[in-house]
């Protein structure tokens, strides 16, 4: 209230001094013959002094107040009384409106109306001593009059003022000015038997969903957040909105609601956050907004407050920011403050100056991941990581300091610099004849850069390196921070075919439509879907998802965060075309990045001695004399593995001494040709299914005539059909002219499908009465 009018102390002393004056001026004028001027002098002595005395303080307690009213009264009527009647006596008396007005600024109802009596009273009775009855009457009814308007006018404008000036006007909450006042209030009966807690609670990318919602939108989501607040904290505390996304909430007496953390401040973290975990569980979850589902998360920063009479809102908030930063960084959905969090904060601000020299002191690294062809696991291309070789604390990850970067402009530069430094590494490989593709981070703050398009032509031209082999990356929010300008930025850089990528997709509020819009040529999947795409059925959907809109909408899409075989299988068979994680390679120096091997290491094949090798191929050629090439039954389970699969060609084969016999072929004719010149003849070394995602990668068929000229095989898949005695007599397999990688459930159909042929194979020997060869087990063991 102080901040917007006059305070109570200063309006009394005006009060006084006016008052004090007016008596001299009647006591000392000419037209005024009867009244009593000592007693008018003495009553001025007295206000004036007041004043005085009231200007010297620096505030008036409650008790003080009500004393210099009622004092004020007592010499409103003296004065009337010395005053002698008439005019003089009118005037002074007109001051009892200044007391009715002050009570009605700065006193409850009650106790305002209560110095209106008193001081209406004490003034009619002076006046019926000074004055004829009738005229006393008529005096004091228009005295009421007056005094009963500008008391319930003052008394509404103040009500109102105060309403303005301490509440939020879109959600109705307090703002900062009244959470002071509350705040204030409150802080008098903190101690550590009763200890406060101050919440500091901010909505997570709330300027992404305030831009996909649209002003609107985002009114209505913190209207929603208002309103769960106030449901919560209806037994009791305060919540005040403090503008943009940021809500307080002040429980002065945190041990009311848990009282175990008064027994020991020290070890009340855990007890703390499960408060604040239960006032938050409201505001975390969907709100429908415009029949939109939106998913609201917050972040909290927590004071706990045992010490009210040293404590202040200012204090207390700055706490409450540092821990909530603290938990951003930490990625925690509630952090409570603690001193040592101060000392991070100082070390965060001396790394961001520190940052500054180390760009022109040569104390940056650049690390590289690749960039791994999904199927023929090739590397394609790099990321471009960061990495600062500090002096005192040795090599820094980006996660220590990209963050304090980001928050001034020394993030340009960075970025810059990784940009200058990327281009020259990549042109260098390119000139020794391996080119790779770098991908580079870009800030949000150089994407909203006039000449950024023209800076990265600049350092393309420079280092010689084509625009084809710069991919840029930019975020989520670096795009939905200003939509406009990212979307003329990618455009304009496509236009001097350099690639561009989102980054981190899935985080953040990217809507279909914004992202048709922007020109982007490659979508990374945030690597939280990929690292539990194998356990969780959801996150399973949403990769499988995101690469089929990828595919459709022209963009090429990379998993991140792959950690292991089997995620890069599952990643494979949904149509990811590249991979990324520490499955592959962790970040490593540019010296290190050509000697990389991202292959799987080979399952080690067993070797068949030259007896099983006779008894295998002499089984198989029996069985290809005793099935016809149209079999009805094959050509029904190759027919399958092609359409289950999605492949153009699929057959049976058996895989004789010399040559390999191609059975119920879909997609092309029935032939045989040299088994040396064919896929499947690896097969027979092996007890499972193997897969050959690019055989243009594979040194074992790039010199066959089937991917060396035509038909140009990229793509096989062969699971094994054996006979009764264990010999792998030959396959159901699967061809296609792109490369690619089965998924788990392809995989599992073709071996069934396998085994189905097999029991064909086993039905028609069965009817010619051929006695098996001996069996594998009870031949010559098998060499590795």
């Amino acid at each position: 209230m102080e901040q917007i009018m006059i305070s109570n102390r200063a309006t009394l002393a005006v009060f006084y001094g006016t008052g004090g004056l007016l008596l001299l001026l009647v006591a000392h004028s000419t037209a005024w013959r009867h009244v009593n001027t000592a007693l008018l002098d003495g009553l001025a002595g007295i206000t004036l002094s007041t004043a005085v005395l009231l200007s010297c303080l620096r505030q008036l307690r409650p008790a003080l107040m009500h004393v210099l009213l009622i004092t004020g009264s007592a010499v409103i009527a003296l004065a009337v009384r010395a005053a002698d009647g008439g005019i003089p006596s009118g005037a002074v008396s007109m001051f009892t409106v200044w007391v009715v007005v002050y009570g009605s600024l700065f006193l409850p109802r009650r106790q305002a109306a209560l110095h209106a009596v008193v001081a209406l009273g004490s003034t009619a009775i002076a006046l019926r001593l000074v004055e004829a009855t009738e005229s006393a009457l008529l005096h004091t009814a228009l005295l009421v009059a007056v005094v009963g308007t500008m008391g319930l006018v003052a008394g509404a404008l103040t009500r109102r003022t105060r309403v303005l000036s301490t509440t939020d006007p879109l959600t109705g909450l307090l703002n900062e000015v009244g959470l002071s006042h509350v705040v204030a209030g409150g802080l008098i009966a903190v101690d550590e038997c009763t200890p406060g807690l101050l919440l500091l609670i901010d909505i997570d990318h709330f300027g992404e969903l305030n831009q996909a919602l649209g002003r609107d939108g985002g009114d209505a989501v913190l209207q929603h957040l208002a309103r769960a607040y106030e449901r919560e904290l209806a037994e009791g505390g305060s919540i005040a909105r403090l503008g943009g996304d940021d809500f307080v909430v002040w429980l002065p007496s945190a041990a009311a609601l848990r009282p175990e953390l008064s027994r020991d401040l020290d070890g009340t973290s855990r007890e703390v956050e499960r408060l604040i975990t239960a006032i938050t569980a409201r505001a975390n979850g969907t709100f429908d907004i415009d029949d939109i589902a939106v998913e609201v998360d917050v972040t909290v920063g927590a004071v706990l407050v045992a010490e009210g009479r040293s404590a202040s809102l200012k204090t207390l908030l700055q706490r409450a920011d540092t821990a909530l930063r603290a938990a951003r960084q930490a990625d925690l959905p509630v952090r409570l403050w603690h001193p040592a969090l101060e000392a991070r904060t100082a070390e965060s601000l001396k790394l961001q100056a520190e940052l500054r020299c180390a760009i022109t002191d040569g104390q940056l690294r650049v690390h590289y991941q690749p960039l791994v062809d999904a199927h023929s696991r090739q590397m394609r291309g790099v990321e471009a990581l960061v990495r600062w070789q500090h002096p005192r604390l040795g090599l820094l990850t980006p996660a220590a300091f990209i963050p304090e970067a980001e928050r001034s402009s020394t993030i340009v530069a960075l970025t810059e610099w990784v940009l200058h430094e990327a281009v020259d590494q990549a042109a260098s490989w390119a000139r020794a004849g391996r080119p790779l593709r770098v991908s580079v981070n870009l800030s949000a703050r150089l994407l909203a850069h006039e000449g950024l398009a023209a800076y990265v032509e600049t350092q393309l031209r420079r280092s010689g390196l084509p625009p084809e082999l710069l991919m840029l990356e930019v975020t989520e929010s670096a795009v939905t921070a200003q939509p406009r300008r990212a979307a003329a930025a990618l455009a304009e850089l496509r236009s001097r075919g350099i690639c561009t990528a989102l980054d981190d997709f899935g985080t953040g509020y990217t809507s279909l439509a914004m992202l048709q819009d922007f020109p982007f040529d490659e979508l990374k999947v945030d690597r939280r879907f990929v690292a539990n795409a194998l356990n969780s059925a959801g996150d399973e959907a949403i990769v499988r998802a995101v690469a089929e809109l990828a595919h459709r909408m022209g963009f090429e899409v990379v998993g991140e965060g792959v950690e292991d075989e089997a995620t890069s299988r599952l990643l494979a068979g949904l149509g990811y075309d590249l991979l990324q994680g520490y499955h592959f390679s962790r970040p490593v120096p540019a010296v290190d990045v050509l000697a990389l091997d991202c292959a799987p290491t080979p399952q080690v094949a067993r070797t068949l001695t030259p007896a099983q090798e006779q008894a295998r191929a002499t089984s198989a050629d029996q069985h290809a004399t005793l099935i016809d090439n149209d079999d009805p039954i094959l050509r029904e389970l190759t027919a399958v593995a092609a359409r289950v699969i999605d492949v153009p060609v699929a057959m049976v084969t058996l895989i004789g001494k010399t040559e390999q016999h191609m059975l119920a072929p879909v997609g092309t004719d029935s032939f045989s040709m040299a088994r040396e010149d064919t896929f499947c003849h690896h097969v027979v070394n092996e007890s499972d299914l193997i897969q050959v995602p690019d055989t243009t990668a594979d040194v074992r068929f790039k010199g066959i005539p089937i991917v060396k000229s035509g038909p140009h095989i990229r793509f096989y898949a062969g699971a094994p059909i054996t006979d009764a005695a264990g010999h792998v007599l030959g396959t159901v397999c699967v061809l296609d002219q792109r490369p690619r990688t089965l998924s788990a459930v392809e995989a599992d159909v073709l071996r069934g499908l396998a085994r189905a042929a097999a029991a064909r194979l086993a039905s028609r020997v069965d009817a010619a009465s051929i006695q098996p060869l001996p069996d594998l087990v009870d031949a010559p063991s098998l060499a590795n």
